[in-house]
């Protein structure tokens, strides 16, 4: 029985304290209600997680959802072309003046300045998309790629993220890249249209990278809640937990690499953590060297993500990337005050990719320009299934939609 009654503001305290401690409990309830809707731990005749599948992923494999998305894609970009107004000018727009300086500079060939990315896409303005698309050897290749590459995908199980039992369990599971290679070959033998071809061999490559990748942002997403909830709320043993990082980045490692797949094997309980908290470290140190770059920091999201204020908008930085490949800046992963701009930009350097095929370039500058472009997106929007982890346990819907359409993976079944 208590002797003393609190006074009106150590009440009004204890009433917020309960509040926010509902409201904490109520938070992490969502979380793992997200959690356990998505991921499922396959467990053996013993109890033991044997690997962890994510649900959203489906076997099931079609081109359709690509080969409208990005026939779509190329004629919305068309009639942008054709409308009044300086278009020309609306997608330099979308890059810094360092950028456009590095542009401009990679196609200087004694005509003068300009820009690679305008010049590439002004290459597909007149292009019959229709035509290309309804091809019938255009279509026969798709439909032999489409059985091909959903065979190889029935070998490799794309729903598993992690294998907490085999050590080997993704070394060497390159089958979709060969798939791919023989789609080439194919379109070369088969395809002497320039249009035809070209559009073609960026599907095939672009495909086969969107498939590959998922499993990578899925596994992101995944590692937000290892990082951010405890192995007994997540229903799992600390060992379990050690294991399914391991397998994750068991399955970073490259074909060749049969030195660090010995290693991965060898320190199989820790050999995961060790490297996340390498990653982290290092994510670390680069954001202390920019730190002066931001007028502000806000929080820290997770391992991956960070809120600043840059050039008066309100962001979050992935810090395992920077912007691109000459930049110092930290990659904008989102963008609170202009959300739809990441996808515009995207957008717009993943057209450019297929229009620089059209462009009469030597073959190093076409190069150069296109790891240049890819260094803008392609890492960095696989790192973002971290952000989107993050997005989804913490119920911000409206942050998770926008996500999902600035990853421009028409596969993705989020």
């Amino acid at each position: 029985m208590f002797t003393n009654k609190l006074s009106n503001n150590q009440f009004k305290k204890v009433g917020i304290t309960l509040l926010f401690s509902l409201i904490s409990l109520t938070s992490q309830a969502a979380n793992l209600t997200s959690f356990k809707k998505r991921f499922d731990f396959v467990r053996n005749e013993q109890g033991e997680v044997e690997y962890v599948r994510d649900r959203s992923i489906t076997m099931n494999f079609s081109l359709k959802p690509y080969l409208r998305f990005i026939k779509e894609s190329l004629q919305t970009e068309q009639a942008l072309m054709k409308q009044k107004g300086d278009y020309d000018a609306q997608v330099a727009g979308l890059f810094n003046q360092n950028e456009q300086t590095f542009i401009g500079e990679a196609n200087k060939n004694g005509t003068g300045q300009s820009q690679i990315v305008v010049d590439s896409l002004r290459a597909l303005e007149d292009v019959d998309f229709d035509e290309v698309f309804a091809n019938p050897k255009f279509v026969d290749l798709m439909a032999r790629y489409e059985q091909k590459l959903g065979d190889a995908l029935l070998k490799l199980d794309p729903t598993v993220l992690a294998h907490l039992k085999d050590q080997d369990f993704f070394y060497q599971k390159r089958v979709t890249y060969q798939v791919m290679t023989w789609g080439l070959n194919f379109a070369k033998k088969r395809l002497s249209q320039i249009p035809i071809l070209n559009t073609a061999s960026y599907v095939l490559v672009k495909v086969e990278e969107l498939i590959r990748q998922r499993r990578m942002f899925h596994q992101n997403m995944l590692m937000h809640y290892l990082e951010k909830v405890s192995e007994a709320d997540l229903g799992l043993k600390k060992i379990e937990v050690d294991h399914i990082m391991s397998s994750i980045y068991e399955s970073r490692i490259d074909w060749f690499a049969f030195w660090e797949s010995r290693t991965a094997k060898a320190q199989w309980d820790k050999y995961g953590f060790n490297k996340f908290f390498g990653e982290l470290r290092f994510n670390n140190s680069r954001f202390r060297g920019v730190r002066s770059l931001y007028t502000s920091v806000g929080g820290r999201l997770n391992y991956g993500f960070q809120e600043v204020t840059q050039d008066n908008e309100n962001v979050i930085v992935n810090l395992a990337h920077n912007e691109h490949m000459f930049s110092r800046n930290l990659a904008v992963a989102y963008n609170m005050d202009r959300p739809q701009a990441i996808a515009r930009k995207r957008m717009v350097i993943q057209l450019a990719e297929l229009g620089l095929s059209f462009v009469p370039l030597p073959s190093f500058i076409k190069g150069f320009a296109e790891d240049f472009m890819k260094s803008f997106y392609k890492e960095q929007a696989l790192v973002e299934g971290g952000l989107y982890g993050y997005f989804e346990a913490n119920g911000r819907t409206e942050e998770v939609d926008l996500l999902k359409v600035q990853i421009l993976n028409p596969f993705e079944t989020l």
